[in-house]
């Protein structure tokens, strides 16, 4: 996720505090409110053009049940996606020129897809696949699964999401048992020692329980530690986390320093530029309008059981116009109201400049669209 920009979701530096990183957030909103609303009256425009990667839920079913996650909550269906149905999206989604993928779940763990290797060896042997990557709890793999990662050869590599930085955090924030805490650990020990000897791409984000760890020490800890000395990036995530579209409440996180946003917290003028680069096929089959937050599929673009991915990710396709002029008239749905990972099209981001990332206006991908 080296693994596609679309993939690394940041954090902050380990030891940023809750109450700094709300006033990271309310600055960077503000900064970001300005620009917007002028590009939007200059008619100014950023969507990237060319995207290539896909998102594809393989599975939907978690271990855990993370006290600021919707999982717990959903309705949609915990499943994971058939063999057929994942090489069928493939082959679809090459045809459209997507040769990269992003597996992680919107709600749920890949591990937990009993024929999650299955589908890795076929993205190795399928030409046309440059590379794939996902993010995981870690809890789940047995050490020999971690061999076989290693192994593969068009995996770009993985997010290790650590829930808690010691057993106590762990068991608030997931709401399991100490046995997958102590199956994390080995599991971090493993392949810490896989990177050592082979350079294995990964990146740790750290959800610590806590506003600082600053003088804390546990098994997390004291292997984080070692990741960092051997160069893997380790990022503490901010403390004040998304609502889910509702889903998740203070009551959910009162054991915790985490705040929860409310409805409103991002500022949003324009389509969300997600809805042109972060379409997910999920893994019912339902090809869904974001891959962030919207754990139900209330924005929904089609079926990819009944309906070709090139009719569903087409300017042909109701649904998906209607979802991009609803946002265009700041009429956004429940989930996207409160999400956290919105960006209008009318902002620049600085990763386009830094990656040179080609961009387009609205009208020039309607013109382009596949």
């Amino acid at each position: 996720m080296a693994a596609s920009a679309a993939r690394w979701h940041g954090g902050q530096p380990i030891g940023v505090g809750m109450k700094a990183n709300s006033v990271l957030k309310t600055v960077r909103n503000l900064r970001n409110a300005v620009s917007t609303n002028i590009n939007r009256a200059r008619g100014v425009e950023f969507i990237p053009a060319n995207v290539a990667t896909l998102s594809i839920e393989t599975s939907s079913v978690c271990n855990l049940d993370c006290v600021f996650c919707a999982y717990g909550k959903k309705l949609s269906a915990k499943v994971t996606m058939p063999n057929e149905l994942f090489a069928s999206a493939i082959g679809q989604a090459l045809e459209l020129g997507f040769n990269d993928y992003d597996l992680t779940p919107c709600t749920g763990d890949v591990f937990m897809d009993r024929h999650l290797f299955d589908k890795l060896a076929f993205l190795d042997a399928t030409s046309g696949v440059k590379g794939y990557g996902f993010y995981t709890n870690f809890a789940v793999p047995r050490p020999k699964d971690i061999d076989r990662l290693a192994a593969l050869k068009k995996l770009s590599g993985i997010g290790i999401s650590v829930y808690g930085h010691d057993l106590d955090t762990f068991l608030k924030i997931t709401r399991t048992t100490a046995a997958n805490y102590h199956r994390l650990v080995r599991n971090l020990e493993h392949i810490l020692a896989i990177h050592q000897r082979q350079n294995f791409q990964m990146h740790v984000a750290l959800h610590a329980g806590r506003d600082s760890i600053r003088g804390r020490k546990s098994e997390i800890t004291d292997v984080l530690e070692r990741f960092a000395q051997a160069g893997v990036s380790i990022k503490q995530q901010k403390n004040v986390y998304n609502n889910w579209g509702g889903y998740v409440t203070p009551q959910d996180v009162r054991e915790l320093p985490v705040k929860v946003m409310g409805a409103d917290a991002i500022y949003k003028n324009g389509a969300c530029v997600r809805l042109f680069t972060t379409v997910q096929v999920m893994a019912t089959g339902i090809v869904n309008g974001c891959a962030c937050r919207d754990a139900d599929a209330t924005l929904r673009l089609g079926d990819l059981t009944t309906t070709p991915l090139r009719d569903i990710l087409s300017t042909t396709n109701p649904a998906y116009v209607t979802l991009i002029e609803e946002q265009q008239r700041g009429d956004f749905r429940s989930v996207c109201k409160s999400c956290d990972f919105y960006a209008s099209i009318y902002h620049r981001s600085g990763s386009y400049k830094r990656n040179n990332v080609p961009l387009q206006t609205l009208a020039q991908w309607r013109e382009t669209a596949r």
